[in-house]
């Protein structure tokens, strides 16, 4: 009896399942890691946009032009400050996107990477996201972290400190458990 067309294709589908399978077997890529001591820390920077000027740190991407905001993308790259005076220490960036969902009021969904370049974690980041509602309060989650903070979790609580046609300053308190002496080892 002559074979289907269609057997033939299952025949080679089998092949090739068992031998990808083979191969993922063969080779294992697993890895170890410790997390070290639990540290948990506060501490506070503060978040200074610009809207408008030579060095805006704040760009509209999408702008629906609808009676309130709802629909519109901003992405940020703002500085972060040890205080709320432009003459400040700078610290570090906040960059991230602002989704305005709400249909009601100026509410948004910002994820955002808090990227320190100074200080006792320069070369780390935080990566937060959560909504911010349209009083400029926002109490969001640190879903991760790099640097120093490996497998950090946590929160960032926001308030506006001022607030003008220029830009805004914001306080930022952060909550973070981090874990000192991370070690990662790859097993072969």
């Amino acid at each position: 009896m002559a074979s289907s067309p269609h057997s033939s294709s299952h025949l080679y589908f089998l092949i090739a399942f068992f031998l990808l399978l083979a191969s993922a077997t063969a080779f294992p890529v697993t890895s170890e890691f410790e997390l070290g001591q639990q540290r948990r820390i506060h501490f506070r920077v503060y978040f200074h946009e610009t809207f408008l000027g030579p060095n805006n740190t704040t760009v509209t991407v999408v702008n629906m032009s609808l009676p309130n905001t709802f629909g519109d993308v901003d992405i940020f790259d703002a500085v972060l400050r040890t205080g709320p005076s432009k003459r400040s220490t700078e610290v570090g960036r906040a960059q991230g996107v602002s989704f305005h969902m709400s249909q009601r009021d100026e509410s948004s969904l910002i994820p955002l990477v808090l990227v320190f370049t100074a200080g006792d974690f320069c070369d780390s980041t935080l990566t937060v996201i959560g909504r911010l509602d349209d009083s400029g309060n926002a109490d969001r989650a640190i879903v991760g972290g790099t640097g120093v903070f490996q497998f950090a979790w946590g929160n960032v609580v926001s308030k506006p400190v001022s607030s003008d046609d220029v830009g805004v300053v914001a306080a930022f308190d952060i909550y973070v458990v981090y874990y000192d002496g991370v070690r990662l080892t790859a097993i072969a």
